[in-house]
C-alpha cells in the first residue's frame, strides 16, 4: 500500500498531461494494487475484504458525482436554450422597451423554474410521442437519483430507480439535448 501511495505520487504530476502516460501510470497502479491484493490475502485475508469494500464504495461514490455533473450540465444548458428560444420576444413584441423588459423577466424567471416543470414542458411540446414520454421519463427517474445524491442519500426517500448506470444516462440526456439542437436557430 506505501508503494502505491509512494509511485502515485511521483509519477502522476510528470504524466497527467498526457493521456497515454495516465493509460501506463493506470495500468501501473493496478498492477500495484493487485500485488497489493495477493500480499495481503497471503498475511491478512481481512485486509483485503476490507480493501475490496473501499474500492466498491469508491466506484460508487464515482458513478454517483458523474450522474450529479451530467444532470448539472444538463440543466444548465435547457435553462440556457429556453432564455435563447424567449429572445423570439424581442422580435415580436412592440414597442422595443417592452420587449427588451419582457425578456429580462423571462429570462430571470426561467432560472427558478423547477426542473420538473421544464421537462413536462418538454413532454407535452416536443416529446409527445411515445419514445420521447418514455425519454422524458428516465430524465425524470435521473433527477430523482440526482437530487437523492445531492442531498445526503436520505434513505427514507429511495429513488424508484435506485441504481443507474452512466452510460444509459448519458444516453437519454443526450438524447434530449440532439432533438433541442435540432430546433436551436
Amino acid at each position: 500500500q506505501e508503494a502505491l501511495k509512494v509511485a502515485t505520487k511521483v509519477v502522476r504530476p510528470r504524466l497527467a498531461r498526457e493521456t497515454q502516460c495516465q493509460r501506463e501510470l493506470f495500468n501501473y497502479q493496478r498492477h500495484l494494487l493487485n500485488h497489493n491484493r495477493l500480499l495481503l490475502v497471503a498475511e491478512q485475508p481481512q485486509m483485503t475484504e476490507e480493501l475490496i469494500s473501499k474500492i466498491q464504495v469508491t466506484e460508487n461514490e464515482s458513478r454517483d458525482l458523474f450522474i450529479l455533473g451530467l444532470w448539472a450540465t444538463f440543466e444548465r444548458f435547457l435553462r440556457s436554450y429556453l432564455q435563447h428560444k424567449g429572445e423570439a420576444l424581442k422580435q415580436t413584441v412592440t414597442p422595443p422597451h417592452l420587449a427588451d423588459s419582457l425578456y429580462q423577466h423571462f429570462a430571470k424567471e426561467v432560472e427558478y423554474w423547477k426542473p420538473t416543470e421544464m421537462l413536462d414542458f418538454l413532454k407535452d411540446s416536443l416529446f409527445a410521442t411515445v419514445e420521447g414520454r418514455k425519454c422524458i421519463g428516465l430524465a425524470k427517474q435521473i433527477l430523482e437519483y440526482r437530487d437523492w445524491v445531492a442531498h445526503g442519500k436520505n434513505l427514507s426517500k429511495l429513488p424508484s430507480a435506485p441504481y443507474l448506470e452512466p452510460k444509459n444516462v448519458y444516453a437519454c440526456l443526450n438524447e434530449i439535448v440532439s432533438v433541442l439542437l435540432t430546433h436551436y436557430p
